[in-house]
């Protein structure tokens, strides 16, 4: 027996789990630099990795021996925590290899080249983890990389499907247009001259390579484009089931989105009614997002909205804000403005320099057309930014990483968020903040909020289909419009987007399991329940799929439903 006071030691299953993920995560790291930059961890911003053949199969067999690794220590040995982060890096892993080697997107995804050529620059440029002289060095070093991987993609790809080819090439245009125009402004406030040289020649030849790659995938690939982007049922169910960690059969998910729709868009009706009889709910929806701020006012807005929002969250007794309030609203860096509205830009979960928090506004550029203007105020109409601002920051997406960076949690759980967990709660704060009373019963609020929600709902039942019902993008555009009051444009998008992002139901999802686990968390507690109490508690273990935090939080009484 120990001293009075000391600790039991930590199961020896744990250790290992321990020392395992460490030896994971560095040689992931190695692996995929952009990775690591992404999370913070610098010691590899000057490379790009390998995007060989046999780069990918070195990654491969990398996920196949920790695999292996990880299912020779025996769950018995291990705690209850470390058996949960035991799932998570199995199913990580499981999707890795299923990625990498089963459906091998590396070879019928021409994009996926280019995102990395983009994304490992803008995780450079888009904070201040270090002087900027030092970053654009890394910059350079991975612009000259940037050429040798669009020729390896040239000899990766084989077949492209139809829908693929026309996503990808306006992903490599958006590419091409992201180097030659935004990662330029990101850098002009160097003030070396010779270092400013160096990067107008490296990123010369990285915009050259991009040219030549479009040429070459114009004339091949996407000349003749052949297959298709969708998964079938198999890997769709397979896909899901790692996400969530729970077999959901298809007919239930589907069964479950369709019945979320139809309550929402019931719930809009009504709404739409309660605001004005005499009109029709299209006719609402227009009149409400044309009442939005002024083009110079959409910082102050959002600004002012963050501290009426904290009040609320405080006064309403919503969730226990972590000590800090370190988020700042700006516009988004001129390099991000074409792919985003509102985004919350927080430091990688090991960042230990540029921690600063952002809160990304993107705003009316002076050379729009005043069509272009008003619908873009429209996204920030007076009812939905505070809604878009909830979701973004308070009480969802920034609290959760600031409550996230208070809590002792382990590399696992820190690195590997679940996205259904992330953008669940986000989802579910939308709504959950109009019924404690955001908004003061103005019909309008809720109105706004259940366009949202209209939104990803389709996004659920979309994906499911072009993947599994051989839903067209036609029909998926459609089917945006006529349920969810989105223009064909947007619509189109959304369809597209469901055709590379299988599972991005995920936000429905994750809302509705969180609806879930508060009703049964509610009926444990009995009289002790509180909503704050709940938050606290689903917020207190990083972002692990909600099936591990039922076990977590509900102990004995998990029914072990999702749904």
């Amino acid at each position: 027996m120990g001293p009075a006071g000391a600790q039991p030691e930590r199961p020896l299953g744990d250790a290992r789990l321990d020392a395992l993920a460490t030896r994971y995560f560095n040689d992931q790291w190695r692996l995929n630099p952009i990775e690591a930059t992404r999370a913070g961890v610098h010691d590899y911003d000057d490379k790009l990795g390998s995007f060989g053949a046999d780069g990918f199969g070195e990654r491969l067999d990398f996920a196949r021996r920790y695999l292996d690794q990880l299912r020779a220590i025996d769950p018995g040995t291990m705690g209850a925590e470390a058996t949960y982060d035991a799932q998570i890096l199995e199913s990580r892993l499981e999707d890795t290899i299923l990625q990498l080697g089963t459906l091998e997107r590396w070879r019928h995804d021409p994009a996926l080249y280019t995102r990395a050529a983009s994304n490992g620059v803008y995780g450079l440029l888009a904070r201040d983890f270090a002087p900027l002289p030092q970053r654009v060095r890394s910059v350079i070093a991975r612009e000259k990389q940037i050429p040798g991987m669009l020729q390896d993609a040239q000899s990766n790809v084989t077949t492209v499907d139809a829908v693929t080819a026309q996503i990808a090439r306006e992903d490599v245009t958006g590419a091409i247009e992201f180097f030659s125009v935004s990662v330029p402004v990101a850098v002009a406030p160097l003030r070396d001259a010779s270092l400013k040289g160096q990067f107008a020649s490296a990123n010369a030849t990285a915009v050259a390579g991009l040219r030549a790659y479009l040429a070459t995938l114009e004339a091949r690939q996407f000349a003749r484009p052949s297959g298709t982007f969708a998964l079938g049922r198999e890997h769709f169910a397979e896909m899901l089931r790692l996400q969530e960690l729970v077999p959901i059969s298809l007919e239930e998910y589907e069964r479950v989105g369709v019945s979320a729709l139809a309550k929402t868009q019931a719930e809009l009706l009504a709404t739409a009614k309660a605001i004005d009889a005499q009109k029709s709910p299209q006719a609402v929806v227009v009149e409400l997002r044309a009442q939005h701020p002024s083009e110079n006012g959409l910082l102050k807005k959002a600004t002012d909205d963050l501290v009426a929002l904290r009040r609320f969250v405080i006064a309403h007794h919503i969730v226990t804000l972590p000590p800090e309030d370190d988020v700042k609203v700006v516009a988004t860096p001129p390099f991000e403005r074409s792919t985003t509205f509102a985004s919350m830009d927080a430091p990688g979960p090991l960042e230990a320099h540029a921690t600063q928090a952002y809160y990304n506004v993107t705003p009316v550029e002076p050379n729009w057309s005043a069509t272009r203007k008003e619908q873009h105020l429209e996204f920030f109409n007076d009812y939905a930014f505070p809604l878009i601002s909830a979701h973004e920051v308070m009480p969802g997406h920034y609290v959760n990483f600031a409550l996230d960076a208070h809590e002792k949690l382990s590399l696992i759980r820190r690195l590997l968020p679940s996205p259904s967990f992330a953008e669940g709660w986000a989802h579910y704060d939308e709504q959950m903040m109009v019924d404690e009373g955001w908004g003061d019963g103005d019909p309008k609020v809720r109105l706004a909020q259940l366009l949202l929600a209209l939104q990803r709902e389709c996004r659920y039942l979309v994906g499911l289909r072009e993947h599994t019902q051989n839903m067209s993008v036609e029909a998926a555009t459609t089917f945006f419009e006529t349920n969810a009051f989105m223009g064909e444009e947007p619509a189109r998008r959304e369809a597209l987007r469901g055709t590379n992002d299988p599972l991005y139901g995920y936000y429905t999802l994750g809302k509705l399991e969180l609806l879930k686990l508060r009703d049964d968390f509610r009926k444990a507690a009995g009289s002790h329940y509180s909503l704050q109490n709940f938050h606290d508690a689903f917020l207190a273990h990083g972002d692990p799929p909600i099936a591990i935090v039922r076990k977590i939080v509900l102990g004995a009484d998990d029914d072990g439903k999702l749904l």
